[in-house]
């Protein structure tokens, strides 16, 4: 037996294996015919097992027959449907092209399938090398989405925290969002700019809903506090000056979030002096 985890033989070694296996074959009295067999039951892999060692069990265990394939190397299927391809190993698969991989004995003793296989080093290495580099494709898309998602939510609640997008009237903030981000990001950043462009007004209005959700919740106090303000007192008989105040008294309670036109005229109603 070998420490090898996977097993395998040089090219030559395999050629060589395809050449002895119908000698040995013959040489142990066994027929050597073409047959489909079924998956093994019992599967002896080369070079930890040798082919002699796997003949004289088949020879031994009675085998009727035994059966001799190869399988060759189309780099085409190799590579299809596998994206980002390093250059080394699209050339090293061309380079393989039509080239043996593997070869196999199989028989049938008594009911049970047998096998023995040996497969090309090249294509175990070729193959290896092809699952790390998808795997490192893996971990580098994967790496790119969080820091696309995170940077997404960053443009997100920068916008969010902006004064000038939380000053500005709601019906004119989604131009202002998306040109926020657009001066907020470098060439690393285009992909989560487009995510952020898109779901920023979104979420810029949800935080001003949720903010004038509160602010209506309290509207006895605020018209309390609003009517004790002295800028309040000084132009309470002007509508105009005081629909102006409403305005900026809103804006102070809710972290700089300006209200619409038709929510300062309801406030402004409910506060409004009596003569």
């Amino acid at each position: 037996m070998t420490d090898d985890p996977d097993p395998a033989v040089s090219a030559e070694e395999l050629q060589a294996l395809v050449d002895r296996a119908p000698l040995e074959a013959s040489a142990r009295g066994l027929r050597v015919l073409p047959a489909v067999m079924a998956e093994p039951q019992v599967f002896f892999m080369g070079p930890e097992v040798s082919l002699d060692d796997a003949l004289d069990v088949a020879a031994a265990s009675g085998a009727a027959f035994v059966s001799v394939g190869e399988e060759f190397f189309d780099a085409a299927d190799f590579l299809d449907d596998v994206n980002e391809v390093p250059a080394s190993i699209r050339s090293a698969a061309a380079s393989h092209d039509g080239d043996r991989t593997s070869m196999d004995v199989r028989w049938i003793a008594a009911g049970t399938s047998y096998a023995y296989w040996a497969k090309a080093a090249w294509w175990r290495d070729l193959t290896a090398e092809l699952a790390e580099s998808q795997e490192d494709e893996e971990e580098r898309r994967e790496r790119h989405r969080r820091y696309r998602q995170t940077r997404t939510w960053e443009l997100i609640r920068a916008a969010i925290a902006d004064p000038g997008i939380r000053g500005a009237k709601p019906s004119s903030r989604k131009p202002l969002v998306e040109a926020f981000i657009r001066g907020q990001v470098g060439p690393d950043d285009e992909e989560a700019a487009a995510y952020a462009k898109v779901w920023g007004p979104k979420h810029v209005s949800e935080a001003w809903r949720e903010a004038y959700a509160l602010l209506d919740q309290t509207a006895v106090h605020f018209i309390t506090d609003l009517r004790e303000d002295e800028a309040w007192q000084r132009v309470k008989w002007k509508p105009t000056e005081r629909r102006d105040v409403v305005r900026r008294f809103a804006i102070s309670r809710t972290g700089g979030w300006a209200p619409t036109d038709v929510w300062v005229q309801e406030m402004d109603r409910r506060a409004a002096p009596t003569k």
